[in-house]
Parts: structure tokens; sequence; C-alpha cells
């Protein structure tokens, strides 16, 4: 897809809060989109045309994920729906006692994981049948509010500000259990391509940039999403997104502000912003080579009920250099 072209808007989006939009692994012109209104939805990004829905689910859908060759989809009706490859059919494999509130695919062990408000993970073989498709259940100690899955690791953001870090290979006991640096409610988590550590955000305007332990790198927080005042007060935003590059490992955020920010974390700086979305960005994800961002704005309701734009899906062209890390000056 050339990065010559301008950002456009996709057509059919969904009617109501769209909670997360995911591209395909390898795939750099599929894209899927969740919503509350209850569908799933596939589309064609550089034809600009939503290829194939389902309307599976009995309320919102919450998030979703792309296998090797299905989808995968859960929310506040507590189950987890199969879309297989040809998008024809939607079946469900499986149920938590909670809605469900995140999934990710581990596409090199062919597992999915699925996180719920009922303070569990949940493991999942699709391959296998039904009632032996669950393949690991963990207790926690607070509600899954995201995760993050990559090279055999395994990122959990809890309430109450608690990250966990498993190795999917072994998953009798984190390998890791610390409190976030943040001092409010983490929003999301994404783990870094290299898994040297994570960033996360929270509902109060900061992101941090966390490292594993055995990592020689110093944590750090930084403030973003805010508009200053009259007063000289900020108006502080949710972070709401982050997606990884996957050539350049930079990344970005997406806030409640309307904004989507770029920024490298081996140089500590914010290297574009790219403002003026209609409402809050609520999801964002890079295609699987890096050239396209997709951004899902939708009102995430942190003002409570209001009048507020349409919920719309932006496909932005990202050309090859706007991505790249800062040379650092000798």
């Amino acid at each position: 897809m050339s990065s010559t072209r301008k950002q456009y808007e996709l057509l059919q989006p969904p009617s109501d809060g769209i909670s997360r939009v995911k591209f395909h692994k390898s795939e750099d012109t599929k894209l899927l989109a969740s919503s509350w209104d209850q569908t799933v939805r596939l589309y064609d990004v550089q034809e600009n045309k939503m290829v194939a829905s389902h309307h599976e689910h009995k309320a919102a859908v919450l998030d979703i994920a792309f296998g090797n060759n299905c989808a995968f989809s859960g929310g506040l009706d507590r189950r987890l729906i199969l879309w297989d490859s040809g998008c024809t059919h939607a079946q469900e494999i499986g149920r938590h006692e909670g809605e469900i509130s995140t999934i990710e695919f581990e596409h090199a062990l062919g597992l999915l994981v699925s996180g719920s408000w009922d303070r569990t993970l949940c493991v999942w073989d699709h391959q296998a049948p039904r009632d032996a498709a669950l393949v690991r259940r963990i207790d926690v100690d607070e509600r899954v509010y995201s995760i993050s899955v990559e090279n055999n690791i395994l990122a959990v953001a809890l309430a109450g500000r608690k990250i966990l870090i498993y190795d999917m290979r072994r998953l009798d006991a984190p390998v890791e259990s610390r409190e976030s640096s943040l001092k409010y409610p983490t929003r999301c988590i994404r783990l870094m391509p290299d898994c040297q550590g994570f960033v996360c955000s929270s509902v109060e305007g900061r992101v941090a940039v966390e490292y594993l332990d055995g990592v020689k790198k110093s944590n750090y927080a930084f403030k973003c999403h805010r508009q200053p005042t009259d007063n000289n007060v900020d108006l502080v935003y949710p972070v709401n997104a982050i997606a990884f590059h996957p050539v350049h490992h930079t990344f970005v955020t997406g806030g409640s502000d309307g904004a989507v920010s770029l920024w490298d974390p081996e140089n500590k700086k914010r290297l574009k912003q790219y403002q003026g979305y209609p409402t809050s960005v609520s999801s964002l994800d890079f295609n699987a080579s890096g050239s396209v961002l997709a951004v899902s704005s939708s009102y995430t309701y942190e003002e409570g009920e209001k009048d507020h734009p349409p919920d719309s899906i932006w496909i932005r062209p990202i050309a090859e250099n706007e991505t790249k890390p800062k040379q650092k000056k000798p």
C-alpha cells in the first residue's frame, strides 16, 4: 500500500462504540473491528470495504484476535467465539463466568488467551474438541483489564495496578509480579517486540516504559495526552491504546483527547503527533509491514453521556522514515 495516499475513513463502520481494531499477523490489508453493537467486522482496507461480519454475540464485543487461519472474539456475554477462515461460520468454543475483557492469540503455540472480570485467565486450544478446548485456567487476584502476548511471553494488567508476566510454556506461576509505576488504573499494556519489557498506560494521561528483570535498562514514565487550559491547569485524558511498529519498534499511543502520538522509547522522545480525530481514540494497530496505521475514533464516555461524533475507523498510510527512531548524536 502506497504511503503517498492520504488518510481515509473506512466505509460501513460499526454503529456503536468501537472496542478494538486489529490487523492480521501477515496479511497487510485484513483488519478486524469489534464493537458495542454486538458485531465483529472484517475489512479489506486497501479496497475500503467490509468483506464479512458476524452477529453471534448477544452483547457488546470487547476484544478480537486473529488466529493462524481464523479469528476470535469475546465480550459482555461471557462467550468466546471462533470465526472460521472463510468468515462463513461462527461458533462458541468456551465461556468465562464473568465478562471477557481482553483476548490475544499466541501464534507460535497456537493458543488463545482470554482475560475476564471474573479474575481468571484462560488458555484455549481451538482445534481441540469443545469439551477439551480449555487448556488452562489461572486464578488471579483482580479483574483482568488488558493482556499482551509476544514470543511465548504473556503480560497481564490487573485492577489494582498489578502487573503479571508469564512464560506461556510454564504457566504454573508468573515469572514476575510487580505493581505498575503509574498511580492510576491501567488502561492498556503491550509487550515490546523484543520482549525486553512492556509499555502500559493509565486513565490519568501517563505512560510507563518498564523493563523485565535482568534487562539493564532504567524504567521511566511520562505525561501525555493533556491539553493546557486558560487557568494553567492541564486537562488530563485517559491513554486508551498502545501499538508498536513491527519494524522500527517505536510505538504509538491513542488518547481520549482525539490525538495519536508516536514515541521513540530508546531516546525517550516524541517523534510525531497526529491530531484532529473526531473524538476519543479507542484503539489502534499497525499492519504487519508497518506501512499503515488503523485508528478507531469512538467516544469512550470519560465525560459521561453527551452528544458526540459518529464512530469511525481511519486508515493512515505511514511513510518509510516516519516511524524510525532518531539517530543518537555522537
